[in-house]
């Protein structure tokens, strides 16, 4: 039988609220003290230690450092990508312009002379 702070799998509360949070909120927090306050109000609830808080939050750190730095590298490569895109678009319009007054000087030259 277990007791009120773990589960049938022995898992310590402290263990699955550090989970639950790394897998919900503090995946996607971007707000450090949001984090802190909510961390600090669990430990006043006896829900962590000091100790669990501060190493939720490392890996919450850890977790929002690395998820800032793969969405900046995603927008980097976006951008990357339209501006060839945009030169690609500039290029085939220049070529088009281009195709277009060979024509016109072509039927000039075809054209009988009067």
């Amino acid at each position: 039988m277990s007791d009120g702070n773990q589960r049938e799998t022995g898992e310590p509360l402290s263990r699955r609220l550090r989970d639950a949070w790394m897998k919900t909120v503090g995946a996607y927090a971007t707000d450090e003290k949001g984090t802190q306050g909510l961390l600090q109000r669990l430990v006043e609830f006896g829900a962590l230690s000091a100790e669990e808080a501060k190493k939720v939050l490392g890996e919450a750190r850890g977790k929002i450092d690395h998820n800032k730095a793969e969405l900046d590298a995603r927008v980097d490569e976006s951008i990357k990508g339209a501006l060839e895109r945009f030169g690609e678009f500039r290029e085939a319009r220049r070529l088009e312009e281009r195709i277009a007054e060979l024509e016109a000087r072509l039927k000039e030259l075809e054209a009988p002379s009067a």
